[in-house]
C-alpha cells in the first residue's frame, strides 16, 4: 500500500518493508491518471534561499531514489534466496488488509476496482467527456484507500509486524551484498535530510505569512 508520502513516512521507507505493500501500491496509479487540465496559477517569484532549497530537495530526491533502485534488486534477491520473508510479507498484508476492510468496506475488492478504474482512464482519449469524471472517482477512492491505510498503520501489532520485517528484510540484504548496510545509512541519511529541508520550508512558508506587508 505504498500510496503517498505521508505512509512513506510511517513505513519508514520503502525498502524498509521489503516492497510489503506492492500488493496494493494505489498511490503510484496517481501519475498515471493525471487531472483534467486547469488553468495554472502564476508562478511565484522566489528568493535565491528557497531556490537553493528547492534545488536542493529536488537533487537529494533523485539520490533517494538512485539508492532505492539500486536496493530493490539487492532485496528481490534476499527474497529469492529466504522463501520465509515472502511468507511473513504475506502475513503483514493480510493484517493490513483485514485492519483496512469492516462490513462496509473490502480493501482487496477497493484496490481492484481502483486499479481497473486506471487502465480504463490510460485507455480514454484525452477529449473523453467521461475522462474528467472517472479521474475524479479514482482520487476520490484512492483518498478514502489512503485514510483507511494510514489508520491501520496506527495499529501497535501492525507496527510491531511491519518493524520486525524491516528489520529481517535489512538483514537479509546484507547477507545478500554487505554495501547494502552502507546504502541504508545513506539512505537513511539522505531520507532525514528530506524531512530537514521539509520543516525549513514550512518555516520561511510560515514567516513570509507573518510578515508585515510592505508600506505603500
Amino acid at each position: 500500500m505504498s500510496v503517498s508520502n505521508k505512509i512513506r513516512g510511517i513505513r519508514h521507507s520503502a525498502l524498509a518493508l521489503g516492497v510489503v505493500l506492492g500488493l496494493m501500491s494505489v498511490g503510484t496509479y496517481a501519475e498515471d491518471a493525471p487531472a483534467a487540465p486547469a488553468a495554472q496559477p502564476a508562478m511565484p517569484t522566489l528568493s535565491p534561499e528557497q531556490m537553493e532549497l528547492m534545488k536542493d530537495f529536488q537533487q537529494t530526491r533523485q539520490e533517494i531514489g538512485a539508492l532505492e533502485q539500486k536496493l530493490q534488486g539487492i532485496e528481490a534477491e534476499a527474497y529469492k534466496k529466504n522463501p520465509k520473508l515472502g511468507k511473513q510479507r504475506d502475513g503483514l498484508r493480510d493484517s493490513i488488509k483485514n485492519a483496512m476492510s469492516d462490513k462496509n468496506f473490502d480493501a482487496q475488492a477497493e484496490y481492484d476496482e481502483l486499479k481497473a478504474l486506471v487502465t480504463k482512464i490510460q485507455g480514454m482519449k484525452e477529449n473523453d467527456p467521461e475522462r474528467a469524471k472517472d479521474i475524479q472517482k479514482f482520487r476520490e477512492g484512492q483518498q478514502a484507500f489512503e485514510q483507511r491505510q494510514a489508520k491501520a498503520f496506527q495499529d501497535p501489532k501492525i507496527q510491531k509486524q511491519s518493524e520486525k520485517l524491516r528489520n529481517d528484510v535489512r538483514a537479509a540484504m546484507i547477507k545478500v551484498d554487505p554495501k547494502a548496510k552502507d546504502m541504508f545509512a545513506d539512505l537513511d541519511a539522505k531520507e532525514k535530510h528530506m524531512r530537514d529541508l521539509q520543516e525549513k520550508a514550512m518555516k520561511m512558508h510560515g514567516s513570509e505569512q507573518m510578515a508585515p506587508a510592505p508600506s505603500k
